[in-house]
């Protein structure tokens, strides 16, 4: 591929017409209307909807206002100029770019002058996605994920102040940001859109509700606009809302009296399941595991019926500088500009972000943060990242949902006869994810390594943690893989017994316990404990104790010590393997948990809010899997055995 030629084509996309009193550029279905009046020539691209309105159908077929006015109706110059009047008021209904051009004033984010709404690209693409919808007669439902600077808020409060002026009444709406003043900035574009609003269409005249300063209602449309937050939601209660604006979602902080998530869901269903109701949640990431990021993950999925929206710092048209040697310039291109570039972004894109970074002396978490590039960058957590965020977005392509949901169960919870008659039992929405079973037709010695990661039985407490590695292509130099995966609440013995399940249906394999954690506070040291209890019945533990000293007699210290020393080895030995592509994740909350990882008050440590357990089983599974274990073989015929202890090296 010629570099230069492509970023021809990408800048002239960047630069393609769009004229929203034409309709030419616009990202909704149109047919082009011809037809003269008062010997004014008229041509543009109406919506194909419009089209489709007997005066327009008319107006196409017989070419001119006054030829459709002697056919059906009696000519009179007062008539046709209240045709000509009630032929835009046709087109406010079905045009709402022509529309929000027209009738609508915003302030420049840059020159900050009071211009025509003129939608950009950004906020093209989400207009078609709403008019979709809406064309369709189904509830508007679009999560907006948003960068730096389009003007997904001001879209939004636009296209539903045209539902309420245009298409309904008695058609309430709410603005909900996490304090009231956020909100209310938002709510001031009605003001101004109030003000310059053409008269000849209709003055619109924002009252206060009964006196209140939060609630606006619309004369003569008796529509209501509220505003609300997070901070006094009461306000809130007593309306019944058709569309609720849920703005930087990320950012709403729970307080003792009301869940930000609570807050969320109850808004959402006071809005109804019907046509031209709206709900929009928007917001910049802040972080993973949060409310919005799971309704983010939820939306991709297609778990959820809300439509996703990204939009990148790139596909913005304000962040472009100029190059003046294309040939240098590619020449010099880093990593990171490559998989810009492959993304879709333009070299003039690149040349302004490397020159932003360098300008604003800002490191790379930073601009993820604020110009994110992907959705999963967008979602990265800040600081001191442990793992690179390239490594965990290549992870997360090979992520897919698990094959079979379920537990193991056998003869007894715990004890001996833990071991005995184990089978797995299909359940929805049980502990155990399975993406591989454990293979019964062949015989490869060393295939399977386990970490469990222990943490409490409550759930405020950690959870507990087992990951499974499938090291069958190593045998030919490929990865491991993830197999199976376990994660919840359990009483300490019983979980160190579900891990000796686990480890012995997946053929034996190698089991390997934490003993302790930097991470978290458990419910006391009950690991010494439970790996004594279980060591006599399950012999292909991880000792660290060294194989010279247990022939010297020295007790055998089961499981892995994670302390100052180790713990850099595990991070390092899992941000090797996702660099270097020598395991394959599948669990996605294995990769939210990679995004949160900070190395912070110098050790490693989760994001405040966020767990590491799935972190620390994959660590801890990749040093044995990796490091330690014996190359996986072939074993002819088949027999089951269990293997020898294997120990730890002198570090």
């Amino acid at each position: 591929m010629n570099i230069i030629e492509e970023n021809k084509r990408r800048l002239a996309g960047f630069n393609a017409a769009y004229d929203p009193v034409t309709g030419i550029g616009s990202p909704i279905d149109r047919e082009r209307i011809s037809y003269f009046s008062k010997g004014v020539h008229y041509d543009y691209w109406a919506p194909k909807e419009m089209i489709k309105q007997p005066l327009l159908w008319s107006l196409k077929k017989e070419g001119s206002v006054e030829a459709v006015l002697k056919k059906y109706y009696q000519y009179t110059p007062t008539l046709q100029d209240a045709i000509e009047i009630e032929l835009i008021k046709e087109r406010y209904k079905h045009d709402f770019e022509f529309w929000a051009y027209t009738c609508v004033k915003i302030q420049d984010k840059i020159t900050k002058k009071i211009v025509p709404f003129r939608l950009n690209r950004a906020q093209r693409r989400l207009v078609a996605r709403l008019e979709r919808m809406r064309l369709k007669g189904v509830p508007i439902r679009i999560i907006v994920l948003k960068a730096r600077q389009w003007g997904g808020s001001t879209l939004v409060q636009i296209y539903m102040a045209w539902i309420q002026i245009i298409h309904k009444k008695n058609w309430h709406s709410v603005i909900i940001a996490d304090v009231k003043d956020q909100a209310r900035n938002i709510r001031g574009m009605y003001n101004r859109m109030a003000d310059y609003y053409p008269s000849i269409f209709g003055k619109i005249e924002l009252l206060p509700y009964q006196n209140s300063s939060s609630i606006k209602v619309i004369k003569d449309r008796d529509c209501i606009i509220g505003v609300g937050s997070v901070q006094e939601p009461e306000a809130m209660r007593s309306f019944d809302f058709a569309m609720a604006h849920l703005s930087e979602v990320g950012s709403w902080q729970s307080t003792g009296h009301v869940s930000a998530e609570a807050l969320a869901q109850n808004i959402r269903a006071m809005v109804p399941s019907t046509p031209y109701s709206i709900i929009v949640m928007e917001s910049t990431a802040k972080g993973v595991g949060n409310f919005f990021h799971r309704e983010w993950q939820a939306a991709v999925s297609g778990e959820s019926g809300y439509e996703p929206l990204f939009v990148a710092w790139w596909e913005i048209e304000m962040y472009q500088r100029k190059i003046h040697d294309y040939d240098k310039f590619i020449s010099n291109m880093n990593e990171y500009d490559h998989f810009l570039w492959n993304l879709g972004a333009t070299l003039e894109s690149i040349n302004w972000y490397n020159w932003f970074k360098k300008h604003e002396h800002y490191e790379d978490w930073r601009m993820h943060e604020e110009f994110p590039s992907t959705d999963t960058e967008a979602f990265q957590s800040s600081g001191h990242r442990a793992f690179h965020p390239l490594y965990v977005i290549k992870a997360r392509k090979t992520c897919l949902p698990p094959e079979f949901t379920g537990r193991l169960v056998s003869k007894a919870r715990k004890g001996p006869e833990a071991l005995v008659g184990i089978r797995f039992e299909e359940l929805e929405g049980a502990e155990l994810r399975v993406w591989l079973k454990p293979d019964k037709d062949s015989n490869v010695a060393n295939r399977y390594a386990l970490f469990a990661d222990i943490g409490g039985r409550t759930e405020k407490s950690c959870r507990s943690s087992i990951v499974v590695l499938d090291r069958y292509w190593m045998i030919d130099g490929g990865p491991c893989e993830v197999a199976a995966s376990w994660s919840g609440h359990l009483d300490q013995d019983l979980f160190a017994w579900e891990a000796v399940k686990l480890a012995s249906w997946y053929n034996n394999g190698l089991l390997g316990v934490e003993t302790n954690s930097l991470d978290h506070e458990q419910e006391g040291d009950h690991f010494l404990t439970v790996l004594d209890e279980i060591a006599p019945y399950y012999t292909n533990l991880y000792a660290r104790t060294t194989p010279e000293k247990i022939r010297q007699g020295y007790p055998t210290m089961w499981g892995w010590l994670t302390d100052r020393r180790t713990k850099p080895l595990m991070i390092d030995a899992l941000n090797a393997a996702l660099r270097d592509e020598s395991y394959i994740e599948r669990e996605l909350e294995a990769c939210d948990e990679m995004d949160t990882y900070e190395f912070k008050d110098s050790k490693y440590q989760a994001r405040e809010g966020n767990y590491a357990d799935r972190v620390i089983t994959r660590a801890g599974a990749l040093v044995l899997a990796l490091n330690y274990m014996p190359m996986p073989k072939i074993v002819e015929p088949y027999k089951p055995s269990v293997p020898g202890i294997m120990t730890e090296s002198t570090f």
